[in-house]
């Protein structure tokens, strides 16, 4: 499917979740949350429906980890994740495909363009970088950023 008909199909499944008194709930709180810290969107449904769509276009789909709006950081987390390489695939799927959740519940994506394959005990690892495509990526999508060289990862605002 094309861009079109992926942003129908995600508007199909957020519209049948309208009916859903959590789903209410969540969106409520969603906008609470949003007002008291004053964030501003810098991602829509349609950009993301983007971004998926020419994530799909990379040799591998790069590991992410989500921050949501609603959780608390996690530092000690973000910092693994920051510094070690995936061995394991992103899945940059909508929330009705078992994906990612919903898009308006993000505040941001922490992206590794690389994947860490082993080759054996006695060889050291193959690293994949894809880290040029990516940020390629989120250029040629306006996407707002944040690139941390020293390790090659991105972090992917939704709100800010």
């Amino acid at each position: 499917m094309g861009i079109p008909e992926n942003y129908i199909e995600y508007q199909y499944h957020i519209d049948a979740l309208k009916n859903d008194s959590n789903y209410k709930k969540q969106v409520l709180k969603i906008r609470e949350i949003v007002q008291q810290r004053q964030l501003a969107s810098y991602m829509s449904d349609s950009k993301w429906i983007r971004l998926l769509d020419a994530i799909n276009r990379l040799d591998f789909p790069p590991a992410f980890m989500t921050k949501l709006l609603k959780d608390p950081i996690d530092q000690n987390t973000e910092t693994q994740f920051l510094n070690t390489v995936p061995w394991y695939f992103g899945d940059w799927q909508p929330f009705y495909q078992e994906g990612m959740p919903i898009f308006n519940s993000i505040e941001y994506l922490i992206v590794k363009p690389m994947l860490s394959e082993h080759q054996g005990h006695l060889i050291a690892d193959k690293i994949l970088d894809q880290t040029d495509q990516f940020r390629n990526i989120l250029k040629s999508l306006n996407v707002m950023y944040q690139e941390y060289e020293h390790n090659g990862s991105f972090k992917i605002y939704a709100y800010q």
